[in-house]
């Protein structure tokens, strides 16, 4: 697969993570990967050596898990908020959400790599612009989507939601992730098999969660090559 788009049910779901660990399976295949986070927001102040601009921990992350060098990273994140907001509210005190530069960024990542995987802000349809929600993008780019859902209670209408978002606007849907498994809940140990009785999408999971995922990207992407997602 050219390029992808991972997109999560909600915040907090694990997209960034997932996002990483595919793109260091798919770097230790060999291949040259690149990735996108169209726009960031919730960053901090980055070093001296960035002039004092913004810098996104997920972003730095998805550039680490792809073995890409720092100069890349404004390609790889070219639009920072400070708030921790959607970027069209975030824009209401920081500056307009410059879809243009996305575009250019996309497009120059777009050429340069084996396999390209962009990942989305929040849900998709948290808004960028007021007319223009993230899932415009897939639209636009012509993207498949990995849905990264997560694992407890709640995740079935979450889900099917955002799959039905995808597949109205004919976007393919390739696979759902189901990640952050614990096991401390009822519905943890149902909403897989549930999942997969519901969708007519490939489910992989759960992916347990594990606070070491982040340092060790390898372990990451082992567990994520035996989930036998078609990459």
């Amino acid at each position: 697969m050219k390029s992808f788009f991972v997109v999560g049910t909600d915040t907090g779901v694990g997209k960034t993570l997932i996002a990483a660990g595919l793109a260091r399976m798919l770097v230790n295949r060999g291949l040259h990967v690149g990735a996108v986070k169209p726009v960031a927001s919730g960053c901090a102040k980055a070093s001296p050596d960035r002039s004092g601009g913004l810098v996104s921990e997920d972003g730095k992350l998805l550039q680490k898990a792809a073995k890409l060098p720092d100069s890349v990273y404004p390609e790889i994140v070219p639009v920072h908020y400070k708030q921790p907001l959607a970027p069209y509210v975030a824009a209401w005190k920081e500056r307009a959400v410059p879809l243009d530069k996305i575009e250019k960024a996309y497009q120059t990542a777009k050429k340069k790599y084996d396999c390209l995987i962009v990942e989305g802000i929040g849900g998709v349809l948290v808004p960028i612009t007021r007319d223009f929600p993230a899932i415009d993008w897939l639209v636009k780019w012509k993207l498949p989507a990995l849905v990264v859902a997560r694992a407890g209670l709640g995740t079935l209408n979450h889900t099917l939601l955002t799959v039905e978002a995808l597949q109205k606007r004919k976007i393919k849907v390739f696979g759902v992730i189901v990640n952050g498994y614990k096991g401390k809940e009822i519905s943890e140990k149902t909403n897989v098999q549930a999942l997969r009785k519901l969708l007519r999408v490939p489910v992989y999971g759960p992916v347990r969660f594990n606070s070491n995922y982040r340092t060790n990207l390898d372990l990451l992407a082992r567990d994520l090559k035996k989930l036998g997602l078609k990459l």
